[in-house]
């Protein structure tokens, strides 16, 4: 390991010592480490600094000094250089980290004898597509009325990767959704919901736990689809293959409120959005890269699960 990288969530509670801690045993190993350049301000070693968040992401291992959440940003910044990521755990649940704070200078000694396994988990690559006009479609056409010889055409407007899930989801303001759902062409239901959640097998102890859905394996290649609220009492998550595509087409439902007012957003990981107009489709399939997480090999999947969801206790 030549450079370490550093994502760090400012506002935990002391993660400015964790991180003066981490710089420090870097520098004692002869390691280049790089930082965000506002945390690195922030610690007084302006000359830790990126510009780039990307030129860390590609850093020999990045390490992350947060919660969850931070931990899925840097899995989707890592993706594409095939980083392994250290989670030490800042938040409140830590389902992704593998290291407490207190353990941050055994984590570096392991973490530089190659001590830790590379864990992969799939992630999900979610678009979202707009009519314009009536020529022939880049999506499937099967959904067009049979007497129409053209299909809508749609344009990308907005998506990402994520590791843990793609979520519609409507506002405030928007009474009902309405949502017919495609697999790979099939259409699966279709459903009035607050939303609807798709998630991969690691987002399963996330949003789609809360909502109803079945914790399943990340080593399952699978992707589930789990309803927010549905108005009816027999729909229920459903998991289908990992290779398989899934469209949601979304529509309003209601006259309660001017059809310009009504908002509804895709959510990709919590974190990126992209607003939805009537009529969108949002297509969700596995993406073609991994996130890589580092763990220790005594632990295993269910022991961090029995720990964190404090079953048995």
């Amino acid at each position: 390991m030549r450079s370490l990288g550093v994502f760090a969530a400012p506002k935990k509670p002391n993660v400015q010592g964790l991180l003066r801690q981490l710089v420090a045993l870097a520098e004692a190993h002869q390691i280049a480490i790089h930082i965000q350049k506002g945390i690195a301000r922030e610690i007084g070693r302006e000359d830790l600094g990126s510009d780039s968040d990307d030129a860390i992401a590609a850093c020999d291992v990045l390490v992350t000094l947060s919660g969850d959440g931070g931990v899925l940003t840097a899995a989707r910044a890592t993706a594409r250089y095939g980083t392994p990521v250290l989670a030490v755990d800042l938040g409140r649940l830590g389902f992704l980290s593998s290291v407490r704070p207190t353990e941050l200078e055994q984590a570096f000694t392991m973490l530089v004898e190659g001590k830790f396994e590379v864990e992969e988990r799939m992630m999900l690559d979610a678009r979202v597509f707009r009519s314009h006009g009536t020529q022939h479609s880049a999506l499937s056409t099967q959904h067009s009325p049979p007497d129409n010889s053209h299909s809508t055409i749609r344009n990308e407007v907005g998506g990402s990767i994520g590791l843990n899930d793609a979520v519609v989801a409507k506002s405030a303001l928007a009474r009902i959704l309405r949502l017919s759902i495609f697999v790979s062409g099939d259409l699966v239901a279709e459903t009035r919901a607050d939303g609807l959640i798709i998630s991969t097998p690691t987002g399963s102890t996330a949003y789609a736990l809360s909502a109803g859905g079945p914790i399943i394996h990340p080593d399952v290649p699978s992707l589930l689809i789990c309803p927010i609220c549905a108005h009816s009492l027999t729909q229920r998550p459903v998991i289908v293959d990992s290779g398989e595509t899934i469209e949601v087409h979304a529509e309003w439902e209601g006259d309660e409120v001017s059809s310009s007012e009504l908002e509804a957003m895709l959510t990709i990981d919590g974190q990126i959005g992209v607003f939805l107009q009537s009529g969108d489709v949002v297509q969700v399939k596995r993406a073609d890269c991994k996130a890589r997480l580092l763990h220790l090999p005594r632990e295993t999947f269910y022991e961090r699960l029995r720990e964190k969801m404090r079953w048995g206790r």
